[in-house]
């Protein structure tokens, strides 16, 4: 009976799947994701300046967050939680200016804070809440 094949079969295998898989952290992290959408409500620029989009980033030591909203820049901590998807955001502490995007900002720094879970699909992240069918917040992924 020849074992040994087999064996090599089987370790070789499950070396590969291995490699295949992401984990969460990874797959978010270090990312500039672009937000594109607010509930129903699409979105294309910041009021920076019209190449300035608004973003969310997260650290790779799986704490922080950094991002830009239509008139400020803000900041928080995050954390994923055990089943892979599970994502919680803190309350982000945002500079003070004004703009006219002023209610659009707000809804995304009120909204943030109510992640339950994320989803990535290809190039798009998806945050829902608790309660959502539909993801709260939509980005894509920043060309690197």
């Amino acid at each position: 009976m020849q074992t040994r094949p087999l064996y090599s079969l089987a370790c070789l295998t499950a070396l590969a799947l291995c490699g295949c898989a992401k984990d969460s952290t990874s797959v978010l992290t270090d990312k500039r994701w672009m937000l594109v959408q607010i509930d129903d409500f699409p979105l294309t620029l910041s009021s920076y300046s019209p190449t300035t989009q608004s973003y969310l980033k997260f650290a790779a030591d799986g704490k922080r967050t950094v991002g830009l909203g239509p008139c400020n820049s803000f900041s928080g901590q995050y954390s994923l939680g055990g089943s892979g998807q599970q994502l919680s955001i803190s309350a982000q502490a945002a500079t003070k200016a004004t703009c006219g995007g002023q209610n659009i900002e707000d809804k995304y720094l009120t909204i943030l804070p109510l992640t339950a879970r994320f989803e990535i699909v290809g190039q798009e992240l998806r945050l829902y809440d608790a309660s959502a069918a539909q993801p709260r917040l939509l980005f894509k992924q920043a060309p690197q």
